[in-house]
C-alpha cells in the first residue's frame, strides 16, 4: 500500500540549485522546500531515492534523519509541530547521473569524432526524488525555481524562462537561473543542457516557439516541428478558448528518450524520431508521426499540466484526452491527410485487440504499490481505449457541449488537480445527459462488448456481452452502450442485457459505422450480412467504418464466434480498395492467416499466390515513382502495394526492387520506399551488404535511416544474420537502450529468428531486469513474446520462463494476459487453420 507523503506536509514553493557536473556524471544539490504541515507530528517525511544526503535543517535546526530505502522515504525528526504551520526545509544532496533514463541521465552522440552527451530530464512517473526530495505525489503542486550550475559552453533549458545568467569567476561554469513556474507537479520539472541549436518563432499571441536538437543534426530539420507546434497551440487556443499560460515552448530532440515524448510545462522532450523532419528527404509517414506526437504532448500543457489528475489512478484524464485531442488538432490542421483514418487503423485496433482477455486492466485502475505506475502506461488501453471512450462520448453529445464543457472544466480547476467526477460535472451541465453513469461503466471495468444485433422489418432486437478471448463469456458486466446507428432508432442508447427498439424504415440497420463506439458488431441476419459485404466492396461505408467492420470481423474470429474465412471472403472483393488505411487490415487478414498455417509450405505458397493477385491491378496502376499530383493517400498506397507485392515474392517484383536499390546509398533512397528497398535487399539480396547496413546504423545520426535499417535487418531469412544482430543488441554503441525493445519485437515476429530470440531473451533475462526494471518498457518483454507464439510447444517455453515472475507487481499482469493470449491463439488454430488452408487451396 503506498502512503500518501501530503497528507502530512504540504509543499509550496521550492528552491532548487543544482550543480551539473557533465564529466564526472555526478552532481550536487541545495533544496529549500516552504510548506505547511497538515498534523501534529514529530515527523516530516520526503521521498528520496538514491540521493546521498549531507544536511538537512528545519527551521534554523538540524534534526535527526534517515532514509528508508524500502519506501524511497527521507524520515526527518522534529519537535512536535501544530497543524497548518510554516515550515522552511534546507536539505543539501548529491546524486549520481545514470543512463536509466529517468531522473537525471545523459543522452549520447557523436559530434566531429567527438562522443558527448546533453544531460536531461525524466521525472514523470515518480523520479523526481531522484533528483531532489520532495513530495512526489501528482496532487502536491508547488512552485518551482530553479538554478543550475553548468558547462558555460552549454545551453541550459528549463521550463521557464531565464531570469539571469551569470559565469563564475575563474571557471568554465555559468549559473543560469530561471523564472519561477506556476503552481504544477513535481513530475513536470525537467531541464536540458548541452551543445544545441535551435530554430524559432512566435505564435499570433506572441509565444516563443523553438525546437533544439544537439549539434551533430541539421538545424533545419527542425523547422517543420516549429511550424506544426505554433499552429498547433494556436489551435489548442482557439478550441479550448483558454491560452496557453507560459510564455515561451521549448521542444527539444534527445538522442536517449524512453518514451516517445514528455509534455514538461514549457520544455517539451522528444525522441528525435519524434521531432526530426529530413528537409532534404521527407517523408510523409514521419511528417504525420511528428505532427501527431506534437499535437499530443501540447494538448496536455492544458490536459495533465494547467490540470492535472490527484492521483495515477486518473491517469487517463491525462492520456486518453491527449490521445483524442491529438487526432482533433492534426485533423484540424491537415484535413488532407484524413486523419481519422489514422486513428481507426491505429488506435481503434489496437484499443480492441487488448481489451479481450479477463485480466486487462480498466481505463481507471487502483495504484497499490508503486511498482505498479510505470504499468500504467498501457498504450492500448489508457492512451488508446480512453481515447476512443471520449470520442464516443463526444459524438454521443455533440461538439458544441464537449468544447463548453471542457473551457468550463479548465476554469473552474486551472492549476489544481481533480478526479473524473470533476470533469462529468461539467459535461453533464454542458450536454443535459448522464455523462458520469454512462462513462463510469466504461472507465471502471475492462472488457469489449459484442453488439448482438437482428433485425425483423421495422423490429430490432438488440443485446451485449463481454467478447473474452478466456473466460466462458458468462459475465454479468453490462456497459451503457451508444448505438450509433445509421438510422433513427427509437433509443440511442442501450443500458440493458438486451432491448427490442423500433427503427424509422425497414432498411437494413447498422452500427457504430464511424468507428467511434468501443464495442463490436455482430449482425445474425443474412440481410444484414450481404448489405454490410456489399457496400464494403463497392465502398459505400466510409473508410473508417470500412477498417472497423474488418477489425470486427477479426476479433469474432478470435473469439470463435466467426471464422477468419468470413474476413478472407469479404477482403477477396477488395482489389479496388482505394483508402491506404483500409489496407492495413486487408494485411491484417492475410497475417493472422499466415500464423494460424504457419509451417504448412503449400499454405504458405497460396497465401502469397492470393496476396499478388489482391494487390496486381494497384500496384501496377500506382507503379514505383511518385507523381507530382500525388496526394498523402497516393504516396502511402503506393508503398503499401509494393510491400505487400515483395511480401507475395514475386519474383518481378523483387528483381525491380534490388535493382532500385543499387542505383543509390542506402542513405540516399526515397524516405517513403527505403525500409521496403532495404528489406529486399536483406531477404532476397546479396548478403554482403549487411555489414555495410550494420555499420551504417552504428554511424548515422539520423533516427529515420536507423529505424528503417532495424525494420530491414531483422526480416532477414537467415538465422546467421539474426545471430549477428542478437550480439548487437548489449551493444549501446551499435543499439541504443531505447530502441532495444523494437529490435527484440522484429526479431521475434520473423519466424526464422523466433526461436534464436527467444534463447536470447532467456539468456540475457538478468541484463534486462537490470538494464529495463525502472523502464515503461519492461513489461513489453514478455507481452511481445506471447504476441508471436502459435503453439502448445511455445505455451509451455513461455510459461516455463515466465510463471516465476508473477510475483513481480511490474510484470504480473503482463505475464498472465501473454499465458491466456497464447492460449487463445492455439485455440483458434485449432477451430481454424484447416479451414484457412482449405480456402486457399481453392482460390
Amino acid at each position: 500500500m503506498i502512503n500518501r507523503l501530503l497528507e502530512t506536509f504540504v509543499p509550496k514553493n521550492y528552491k532548487i540549485e543544482l550543480d551539473i557536473d557533465e564529466q564526472r556524471l555526478e552532481f550536487t544539490g541545495n533544496t529549500q522546500i516552504t510548506g505547511i504541515s497538515k498534523s501534529s507530528s514529530n515527523q516530516i517525511s520526503l521521498h528520496s531515492k538514491d540521493l546521498s544526503i549531507t544536511s538537512v535543517e528545519i527551521n534554523g535546526e538540524h534534526p535527526e534523519y534517515h532514509i528508508d530505502s524500502k519506501t524511497e522515504v527521507l524520515c526527518i525528526s522534529l519537535p512536535q509541530t501544530k497543524v497548518n504551520q510554516n515550515i522552511i526545509i534546507n536539505i543539501s544532496h548529491a546524486g549520481k547521473i545514470t543512463d536509466d533514463m529517468a531522473g537525471i541521465y545523459p543522452c549520447y552522440f557523436e559530434h566531429n569524432g567527438i562522443k558527448k552527451w546533453i544531460i536531461a530530464t525524466q521525472l514523470e512517473s515518480h523520479y523526481a526524488r531522484q533528483v531532489f526530495p520532495c513530495i512526489d505525489e501528482p496532487e502536491a503542486k508547488a512552485t518551482f525555481d530553479l538554478t543550475l550550475i553548468t558547462d558555460k559552453k552549454h545551453t541550459a533549458l528549463s521550463n521557464m524562462t531565464v531570469a539571469s545568467s551569470q559565469a563564475i569567476d575563474d571557471t568554465n561554469r555559468i549559473k543560469t537561473v530561471f523564472n519561477t513556474t506556476p503552481r504544477m507537479s513535481t513530475y513536470l520539472l525537467a531541464f536540458a543542457t548541452g551543445e544545441m541549436h535551435y530554430r524559432t518563432s512566435k505564435t499570433k499571441d506572441g509565444v516563443t516557439v523553438t525546437s533544439w536538437a544537439s549539434v551533430v543534426q541539421p538545424a533545419e530539420n527542425l523547422e517543420y516541428s516549429v511550424n506544426e507546434a505554433l499552429k498547433t497551440i494556436e489551435f489548442f487556443n482557439d478550441y479550448f478558448d483558454i491560452p496557453y499560460p507560459l510564455k515561451k515552448c521549448d521542444q527539444v530532440a534527445l538522442p536517449d528518450f524512453d518514451a516517445g515524448a514528455m509534455e514538461n510545462w514549457g520544455l517539451i522532450t522528444y525522441r528525435e524520431s519524434a521531432l526530426l523532419d529530413d528537409h532534404t528527404n521527407p517523408s510523409i509517414s514521419s511528417r504525420q508521426y511528428i505532427s501527431i506526437v506534437i499535437a499530443h504532448e501540447l494538448s496536455h500543457q492544458w490536459f495533465g499540466n494547467l490540470v492535472t489528475m490527484k492521483w495515477w489512478d486518473d491517469l487517463w484524464l491525462n492520456e486518453s484526452f491527449a490521445s483524442l485531442m491529438e487526432y482533433i488538432a492534426v485533423d484540424a490542421l491537415h484535413p488532407e491527410w484524413q486523419s481519422w483514418e489514422d486513428y481507426t487503423a491505429a488506435d481503434v485496433v489496437s484499443a480492441s485487440n487488448r481489451d479481450v482477455f479477463s485480466d486487462v486492466q480498466p481505463v481507471r485502475v487502483d495504484v497499490n504499490d508503486p511498482a505498479e505506475i510505470t504499468t500504467l502506461f498501457d498504450g492500448a488501453i489508457v492512451y488508446a481505449k480512453g481515447g476512443r471512450l471520449l470520442k464516443m462520448m463526444r459524438e454521443f453529445i455533440g461538439e458544441n457541449a464537449f468544447r463548453s464543457g471542457l473551457k468550463s472544466y479548465f476554469q473552474k480547476h486551472a492549476y489544481g488537480n481533480t478526479t473524473r467526477d470533476d470533469l462529468w460535472n461539467e459535461l453533464e451541465v454542458t450536454s443535459g445527459k448522464p455523462i458520469g453513469k454512462i462513462m463510469n461503466s466504461w472507465l471502471e471495468q475492462s472488457g469489449l462488448p459484442i453488439l448482438q444485433v437482428s433485425q425483423n422489418g421495422t423490429s430490432i432486437k438488440l443485446s451485449q456481452k463481454r467478447l473474452l478471448l478466456d473466460g466462458d463469456n458468462n459475465d454479468t458486466q453490462i456497459w451503457q452502450i451508444p448505438l450509433l446507428s445509421n438510422t433513427t432508432l427509437s433509443e440511442d442508447l442501450l443500458t440493458e442485457r438486451s432491448a427490442n427498439l423500433k427503427s424509422e424504415s425497414d432498411a437494413a440497420v447498422l452500427f457504430n459505422l464511424s468507428a467511434s463506439g468501443h464495442f463490436v458488431v455482430e449482425y445474425e441476419d443474412t440481410t444484414q450480412k450481404h448489405a454490410l459485404r456489399d457496400m464494403l466492396k463497392n465502398l459505400d461505408i466510409n473508410t473508417s467504418g470500412r477498417i472497423n467492420t474488418l477489425n470486427d470481423l477479426i476479433l469474432l474470429s478470435r473469439a470463435g464466434e466467426d471464422s477468419l474465412t468470413s474476413g478472407l471472403d469479404l477482403i477477396s472483393d477488395c482489389a479496388n480498395e482505394t483508402r491506404d488505411n483500409v489496407w492495413s487490415l486487408i494485411a491484417s487478414i492475410i497475417g493472422h492467416a499466415r500464423v494460424l498455417t504457419e509451417g504448412d509450405n503449400e499454405a504458405e505458397k497460396n497465401i502469397n499466390n492470393f496476396i499478388y493477385s489482391l494487390v496486381e491491378k494497384q500496384h501496377q496502376k500506382l507503379g514505383w515513382e511518385p507523381q507530382e499530383d500525388d496526394d498523402t493517400n497516393t504516396i502511402q498506397l503506393r508503398r503499401s502495394m509494393t510491400g505487400l507485392a515483395l511480401a507475395s515474392e514475386n519474383q518481378t517484383v523483387i528483381n525491380e526492387a534490388l535493382r532500385r536499390y543499387s542505383l543509390a546509398e542506402p542513405a540516399d533512397l526515397p524516405a517513403d520506399f527505403r525500409s521496403l528497398l532495404i528489406s529486399a535487399v536483406v531477404r532476397f539480396g546479396n548478403e554482403s551488404e549487411i555489414e555495410k547496413l550494420i555499420n551504417l546504423h552504428k554511424d548515422t545520426s539520423s533516427p529515420d535511416i536507423r529505424d528503417d535499417i532495424a525494420s530491414a535487418l531483422t526480416s532477414t531469412k537467415n538465422i546467421k544474420v539474426g545471430q549477428k544482430q542478437l550480439l548487437l543488441l548489449k551493444d549501446k554503441d551499435q543499439v541504443r537502450p531505447q530502441d532495444l525493445v523494437r529490435w527484440y519485437a522484429y526479431l521475434l515476429r520473423n519466424k526464422y529468428t523466433r526461436e534464436i530470440t527467444w534463447e536470447w531473451l532467456k539468456e540475457n533475462w538478468d541484463w534486462i531486469m537490470e538494464t529495463f526494471a525502472s523502464s515503461k518498457s519492461y513489461d513489453y518483454f514478455p507481452r511481445y513474446a506471447a504476441s508471436f507464439m502459435n503453439s502448445k510447444k511455445w505455451l509451455e517455453e513461455y510459461k516455463n520462463f515466465f510463471t516465476p515472475m508473477l510475483s513481480n507487481p511490474s510484470l504480473q499482469r503482463t505475464i498472465k494476459i501473454g499465458i491466456k493470449e497464447i492460449e487463445a491463439r492455439i485455440a483458434w488454430r485449432t477451430r481454424d487453420e484447416q479451414k484457412i488452408i482449405n480456402w486457399f487451396a481453392k482460390e
